[in-house]
């Protein structure tokens, strides 16, 4: 299952959802927005992809 989600800056990832271990919503203060921490972890990397989608839009998408 794959979830398609957007950085700030407008580009495009295709996240499979069997390897995401945590989403963290980061509140938005003095104007800026809020986002989505993505951690990722697979056998050979981890990582954290920062979005702009608030979690339920990227778990609604493996309903769709």
């Amino acid at each position: 299952m794959f979830a398609r989600v957007t950085e700030q800056n407008g580009r495009v990832h295709w996240i499979n959802l069997t390897h995401v271990r945590q989403l963290v919503v980061k509140e938005g203060r003095n104007g800026l927005l809020t986002v989505t921490d993505v951690h990722i972890d697979s056998s050979w990397v981890e990582r954290i992809v920062t979005v702009t989608e608030a979690p339920e839009a990227i778990l609604s998408q493996v309903a769709g």
